[in-house]
Order: structure tokens, then C-alpha cells, then sequence
């Protein structure tokens, strides 16, 4: 379901003052529902009081009205209360006057003939683990009514005693918790997306999880209440926004957590849970058993887990980049978009695909997800251009009219971030823990830098660019070691500087490609001859490189392939590689563990 958002000022006012009259807030909901449940109602008569609660109150969609039977309650009349409901602010108020068809008999020769009064409710959105103890899915529970100043009541009557004496009586209302509205969204299902490269931390460290509701969430939105047993892991109720069905929520791991834990989430009376945990940590080198060829006719440009790629088509006139999945579809991405050209920026760990669409009116930046491709954007922002997206799915987009900044996506929108408001990177990154690594053109050279908030700090002293960035808060990059050659190095915040990866023997300079979230570094290196590329795989302690061809499968060895270059590194340890077979044929293929 796509989630637009623009940020434009005039666009925003003419939203919120149609919404007054549209789709404005609890209380609307209220009006549009059916019926209300009533939970608790207490009076005093005479000194006494009088209690009831769970029963159903009939009332139409559309109107705040509501036509009461008495035998509704129990009470042996057929008495009809019309209570004419009206609004003010938050406020309800329902007012009402009906003599009874035939009198009540309350014994002791007492009747009444006539009931008014007022009853006055605030009305506020329920919070997701609120039970409306109503098990019906027509049951009306995202607003909750309760008592509010200015409600009362009178009954009137006749006494016999040999004569009739007339009397009337004030009824005190004690207590009135009631819920309206439509029906309160119940939580369909919960997961909470754990990288398969992921092992315990030094440092905190994020997860990302998705909730989904079994229809779209009312006016202003719902939470889904969630928790973890384990109280070091911390998660925070997230909000659903209105007429949407999903959202994201994050999990904060404490250093070296392993787990396990379970995450429980409520919402519509329905209970979810998921158990968490992280593996051990990865100690010896992936052994690639899978390959697989891709086309001829793409170009490959980004990986994703299962061995799908995102690839542009070798045709010059070709407007869109494509994703081609690990079970052999193909998806033209302008297609999917309704978009006459897609620049796909680049993928995440959870799996999403974001970059800019462009049609008529001019860039959009957009984020899908790989494994719901068919649903469309989850995110579009028209008249913007993607940049990069962590694992969150937030995104970094740039103002194309401006040039100056980038700006970070919220529910709201696009917000300038306050480390970039004034740089101008060559390239950007952007992780779950809401680090930005970048390459900085500064009077000595390029630089490798992390931005954090507003602060900016550059890596390493030589020149250097960042060329990757784990979730975990790993940056990979490339720099000018003390002999002036390349070498790849990872920096993190638990480690005291830079440090330098170790590189295939034989090798005089090399560049760092990807890292995973366990640390594992992809990189390519240049032979001592100064031509043949070497691309390896390096170890997280930086210790062992092995060179991607000796890792290959033995049917593509005796087949007298050769890899030539490594181009991306999933999160599932897939890389994605061009390589030469014995007749000089180059070719792009997938190597899975």
C-alpha cells in the first residue's frame, strides 16, 4: 500500500481543512460507526446506587443519535429512549425526554411516567492493548467514551397513596465508560526481521520488525502495543497511520545480546508474538555449493538476498532498471511504478529497493519491497529524488531544485537532516543505528567521514572514501595506507582508529566493495603485474583474505571459470561476481553459500 507524502505547505493546509469536514477525528468516528458498547454505568437515586455495564446500545451509521430499548437493560417496559446526540470539540453530548407508553412500576404503589436529562463523554482514541471486551469484528472499539461534567437526569411520576402525588426525582450520574466508533483494527500478524549475517555486537545494536492489521487503521491512526520479555530489549508501541494496514517498529539490542526473547504485540483484542534471537557469530569462510547465470542481456547493479538482483537492461534506450528474482520472475520496475523511467539508488538488509521515479510531473523517490514487489511503493514523495535508506526503511532524499542538503523522511515528510544541511558528499550511506558515512571533498583530498546528528567525523587521516556500512555500525572503506597504496580498512566506534584489512598474497593494492552485518568485508585487488584482479572475501578480525576463486564451487573451477571482479555482497553471504569462462566469454553470475 503506497504511503505518499510531498511536504508541500498549501498542499498540507488544504489536507487539514478538508479533513474537518471529512474524516476529522474520534468523534467522526464515533458518527460513522455502528452501535456502542457500553462497559460501565453507575447512578444514585435516593441515596443508592445503582450499577450495569456490558451491554450492546443499537445506534445507526452516520449519526450520533441513539434509540435506547429499555428492555434493552432488562426492564420490563417498552420504552424507547431517543437520545439526540450533538457535538462539541471532544465532547458528545446526548440529550433526551420520553414519556414512557404506559407507566413503570417501580412497587410500592411508585410510577413513572417520564425519564430526561443529559449525559455528557469525552471521546479519545483507544491505545492498542485496551480490551473493548468484544469479541465481534463489527463491534465498535477504536474510541473510548467516558464521563464528562454536565450530565443528569431526572425521573418524574405518581405515588398512590389513596390519592396520586406527583413527584420527581434527580438522578445522579456516578459513572459512564462506554467505546464507539468503527471497528478497532485487529493485529493480523508480526515479524521481526533478523539479518542472516547478524551476531552478537560490541556496541547496541537495531532490528527491524513489520506489524499488519486485519484492516486499515481509523482516524489519526492506532498503536499496536508491544513488549519484550527480556526488559534489556528495548521496543516502543508503534503507531499505524491512518488508512494504512502496516508498520515498522525497531528493537534495540544491548551489547554482545544473543537472546533469546519474545516480542509481543496487541491490537483489536488479538495477541502476537514472535521469538528473537541473534546467531553465533560466522568464524569460518562461507563455502559457495549454489551459482546461478544471470541474462546476458542485464547488467547487474544491486544484490539482495536469495540471489535477486536489481539490473539494468544493455539496451541504451532502456528507462527502467528491473529485478530479477532468485526464483527466475522479472519485474520492469517503471511497470510497476506506473513510472515512465526508475533509477533504483540502491537496496537494504530487510530487503527494500529505493531510487527515483520519474514521469510527467517530473522525480519521485519511492521504497518497495522486494518481496511484495506486486503491492507497489510503500513510500512515494513526488517531486523528490532518492539518496540511500537504512534498514528502517527511512529514507535520505535530496530536493532537486536545490541541491544544498539532504533531508531525512519522516511520517510527517522530508525534514533536513542537520549534519548534511551543509555538505555536499560523493557519496552517501545510511544505517539503522541512523549513522550517514560519507566521502567528503575537503582541501586535502577526499575523505571518508561519519555523520551523526550534527556531528562529522572524518575517519581516517589519509585519502580515503567509504565504500560501505553495516547495520551494526561497521564502516568499510578504501584509503592511501603509509606506502601510498590502497587498502581497504573498517572503522567502528568500539575500536580505537581505522583498521587496515589483510589482502590475498601476491597483491599490491586493493579496494573494499560491501560488508555484511557479521563483518565480512567483499573487496578486489590488483596483482603485483598490475592488471589481473583478485577479488576476495575478508574475515571480520581482518586477519585472513581469501580470494573469491578459490572459494568456487568444483563443477565451475574444472569448467576453468574465473572470477574478475566482485561487485556486491548480500546479507545471506551471496555475492554477486563477473567472471571469464575458459573461451574468454564474460559473464555475471550469483555464488550462494
Amino acid at each position: 500500500m503506497k504511503r505518499s507524502l510531498n511536504g508541500l505547505l498549501p498542499l498540507a493546509l488544504l489536507g487539514f481543512f478538508l479533513a474537518q469536514a471529512a474524516h476529522a477525528d474520534v468523534v467522526d468516528d464515533v458518527r460513522r460507526g455502528t452501535n456502542i458498547r457500553l462497559n460501565a454505568a453507575r447512578i444514585r437515586v435516593k441515596g443508592n446506587d445503582y450499577a450495569t455495564g456490558y451491554w450492546l446500545l443499537p445506534k445507526a451509521a452516520n449519526t450520533l443519535n441513539l434509540n435506547v430499548p429499555a428492555r434493552q437493560f432488562g426492564l420490563n417496559s417498552d420504552l424507547v429512549l431517543h437520545m439526540s446526540g450533538s457535538r462539541s470539540g471532544n465532547v458528545i453530548t446526548w440529550t433526551f425526554d420520553d414519556t414512557l407508553p404506559s407507566r413503570y412500576n417501580l412497587g410500592d404503589s411508585t410510577y413513572v411516567t417520564r425519564v430526561r436529562g443529559t449525559l455528557k463523554a469525552y471521546a479519545r482514541q483507544v491505545r492498542g492493548a485496551d480490551d473493548p471486551y468484544c469479541d465481534s469484528a463489527a463491534c465498535p472499539h477504536n474510541v473510548e467514551l467516558t464521563l464528562a461534567p454536565g450530565s443528569w437526569a431526572k425521573v418524574s411520576g405518581y405515588k398512590t397513596i389513596v390519592f396520586d402525588f406527583d413527584f420527581t426525582e434527580d438522578v445522579q450520574v456516578k459513572q459512564f465508560v462506554a467505546y464507539g466508533g468503527v471497528p478497532r483494527p485487529r493485529l493480523s500478524s508480526m515479524v521481526v526481521v533478523t539479518p542472516s549475517s547478524r551476531c552478537p555486537s560490541r556496541g547496541y545494536s537495531e532490528l527491524s520488525g513489520d506489524v499488519w492489521l486485519s484492516s486499515p487503521a481509523p482516524t489519526g491512526g492506532i498503536l499496536v502495543d508491544l513488549m519484550s520479555v527480556d526488559a534489556s530489549v528495548g521496543v516502543l508501541p508503534v503507531r499505524v497511520p491512518e488508512a494504512q494496514r502496516t508498520a515498522r517498529f525497531t528493537l534495540r539490542l544491548p551489547p554482545h545480546w544473543t537472546g533469546p526473547t519474545v516480542i509481543y504485540g496487541a491490537s483489536g483484542g488479538v495477541r502476537k508474538s514472535v521469538k528473537v534471537r541473534v546467531r553465533s557469530c560466522l568464524v569460518y569462510f562461507p563455502v559457495f555449493a549454489h551459482w546461478r547465470f544471470l541474462d546476458s542481456l542485464y547488467v547487474p547493479v544491486h544484490l539482495l538476498n536469495d540471489g535477486a538482483v536489481i539490473a539494468r537492461y544493455k539496451d541504451a534506450e532502456s528507462k527502467s532498471e528491473v529485478l530479477l528474482t532468485g526464483k527466475g520472475d522479472t519485474y520492469w520496475l517503471n511497470e510497476v511504478l506506473g513510472a515512465e523511467q526508475v533509477r533504483v539508488a540502491g537496496v537494504n538488509s530487510t530487503g527494500d529497493i529505493f531510487g527515483t521515479a520519474y514521469n510527467a510531473k517530473g522525480p519521485n523517490a519511492f521504497l518497495l519491497r522486494s518481496e511484495d514487489v506486486k503491492a507497489g511503493a510503500e513510500q512515494w514523495l513526488e517531486g523528490w529524488e532518492a539518496v540511500t535508506a537504512n534498514a528502517h526503511g527511512t529514507l535520505l532524499v535530496r530536493d532537486p531544485n536545490d541541491g544544498k542538503g539532504l533531508y531525512r523522511v519522516d511520517e510527517v515528510g522530508p525534514a533536513p537532516h542537520p549534519g548534511l544541511a551543509e555538505l555536499q558528499p560523493s557519496r552517501v550511506l545510511f544505517n539503522a543505528l541512523g549513522e550517514v558515512a560519507v566521502t567528503l571533498e575537503t582541501e586535502k583530498g577526499p575523505r571518508a567521514a561519519r555523520v551523526y546528528g550534527k556531528d562529522v567525523k572524518v575517519l581516517l587521516d589519509s585519502e580515503s572514501e567509504v565504500t560501505a556500512l553495516n547495520d551494526v555500525g561497521e564502516f568499510a572503506g578504501t584509503g592511501l595506507d603509509s606506502n601510498k597504496r590502497l587498502r581497504p580498512f573498517i572503522w567502528s566506534r568500539q575500536q580505537e582508529g581505522a583498521r587496515w584489512l589483510s589482502v590475498p598474497k601476491g597483491v599490491v593494492s586493493a579496494k573494499a566493495v560491501a560488508i555484511n552485518d557479521g563483518g565480512w568485508v567483499l573487496g578486489t585487488a590488483t596483482a603485483e603485474d598490475g592488471k589481473t584482479q583478485v577479488p576476495f572475501l575478508a574475515s571480520p578480525d581482518g586477519e585472513t583474505a581469501t580470494p573469491l576463486e578459490a572459494m568456487l564451487p568444483e563443477e565451475l573451477k574444472k569448467a576453468g571459470y574465473r572470477v574478475l571482479s566482485a561487485l556486491a555482497l548480500a546479507d545471506d553471504f551471496s555475492v554477486l561476481v563477473q567472471a571469464q569462462d575458459e573461451q574468454g566469454q564474460r559473464v555475471h553470475l550469483v555464488l550462494s553459500p
